[in-house]
């Protein structure tokens, strides 16, 4: 496969990831897809976008969670939308990827907005 092909490739596994942010997606499923065998997809992945599949799609979901927070009461049910096997699951991740709990992070965003507001 040429060059400019991986990277066609990536670029559409990257679309199937956004558009399957909470689903569950398995390696084998994506190459399947695209006719691929999982270590070259893997491969590819990783060498065009420097980490891998599993961890591009965490943090697809990480930044999805992040720009939700706003409007979201409920973390459970945010969390189990997103893909993440529990709360617990999800607020570590997201303690990992943001340096705050998401319901401090939340509280930030909403602080933020009342501050915007009344600006």
């Amino acid at each position: 496969m040429s060059k400019q092909s991986q990277l066609e490739l990536v670029a559409r596994v990257k679309e199937m990831l956004g558009n399957a942010a909470g689903l569950k997606v398995r390696l084998q499923d994506l190459a399947a897809t695209f006719g691929v065998s999982p270590s070259y997809l893997a491969t590819v992945f990783k060498k065009a976008e420097q980490t891998t599949i599993h961890r591009y799609l965490v943090d697809l979901r990480l930044r999805r969670a992040a720009s939700l927070l706003w409007g979201c009461d409920d973390l459970t049910t945010l969390a189990l939308n997103l893909g993440f096997a529990s709360q617990s699951h999800f607020s570590n991740a997201f303690r990992r990827w943001a340096g705050c709990p998401p319901g401090q992070y939340r509280a930030r965003l909403r602080g933020f907005g009342v501050l915007y507001k009344g600006a």
